[in-house]
């Protein structure tokens, strides 16, 4: 009877020793794939590193990373709730796990992740940058300017730690602070657009209409995907009295923001101003059915007849 139950404890081993090995070989596969951001072929070999071994830290860590890189932000937490649940001290999985949270705008969710990943893992700068913008998010705007201190006094090269820092700073209105932190942004690098691009909303906030604008050009020509550039240089061209511009581009930003109010009601203001009376009371009134202020002397010019 002993020895039969030693064969029976041997064999169990040698399955478990054999299903580790399997879903290692799988593993590693998953992980080439994902080094060449192949991640369709990264997901196939992962899953079955899962289902060969389903204690394997690694396989989670990895999957939920290749669901993060693919934006399937959902499915990403799960797997890092397991690679928590299994060994949380293995890579990152907070940093990711925060960073998931925050795609999906849980920034209190986000918040307690990077919090415990600043506990892990005290030097990573990268840590302190995303809980300064999630501090952000929340209104807490000293506590992220104190956060993005501490990321740029372990990583004084990264330009996204002076920018966001920058942003934090413009929103408590220090826009002399916030400008030195994007011009550091932007000597890091300068193909920086975010850094342009927040430059010259600091420019538009303290009517440096030209400064502003040749900012937005510069952000625009670096990231022409950049829809909230498009309108902002729409602001500093309608303040510069450019309206044929500014119309340009109102009309680039209603591709993507259809139904935004602010953008309907500048271009309804660029409209009237070209004298173009039917296409800007339309634009009004499409801004005050999506939620803006209605604007009692604009009303009155488009009922008249005029």
């Amino acid at each position: 009877m002993k020895n039969i139950i030693f064969l029976y404890a041997t064999m169990l081993f040698c399955l478990s020793a054999w299903s580790q090995t399997t879903s290692d070989q799988w593993y590693n596969q998953s992980r080439t794939y994902f080094d060449r951001k192949d991640f369709y072929h990264a997901l196939k070999s992962v899953e079955r590193s899962v289902k060969a071994d389903s204690s394997n830290v690694k396989a989670y860590y990895l999957r939920g990373l290749i669901y993060y890189n693919t934006k399937q932000f959902k499915e990403a937490i799960s797997d890092f709730d397991k690679a928590i649940e299994l060994n949380s001290s293995y890579e990152r999985p907070y940093y990711f796990r925060g960073a998931s949270k925050d795609r999906t705008l849980d920034y209190k969710g986000a918040l307690a992740d990077y919090e415990m990943q600043v506990k892990l893992f005290p030097h990573d700068a990268d840590s302190y940058f995303n809980r300064g913008n999630v501090r952000r998010e929340l209104n807490d705007l000293q506590g992220a300017i104190a956060d993005l201190d501490t990321a740029i006094m372990l990583n004084r090269h990264v330009p996204g730690y002076w920018t966001a820092r920058g942003i934090a700073k413009s929103a408590l209105e220090q826009y002399a602070e916030a400008a030195k932190d994007l011009d550091k942004a932007i000597a890091l690098d300068h193909h920086f657009a975010a850094g342009y691009g927040n430059r010259g909303v600091i420019r538009l906030r303290t009517k440096d209409y030209e400064g502003a604008l040749q900012d937005l050009n510069k952000s625009i020509a670096l990231d022409s995907s950049d829809v909230t550039a498009y309108y902002n240089r729409a602001e500093a061209e309608y303040m510069l009295k450019d309206y044929k511009n500014a119309l340009l581009d109102c009309n680039i930003v209603l591709l993507s923001w259809p139904n935004n109010p602010d953008v309907l009601g500048l271009r309804s203001n660029v409209q009237l101003l070209l004298g173009n009376k039917k296409e800007g009371c339309a634009d009004y009134r499409s801004s005050v059915r999506n939620g803006a202020q209605r604007i009692p002397a604009i009303e009155n010019y488009c009922e008249s007849k005029n």
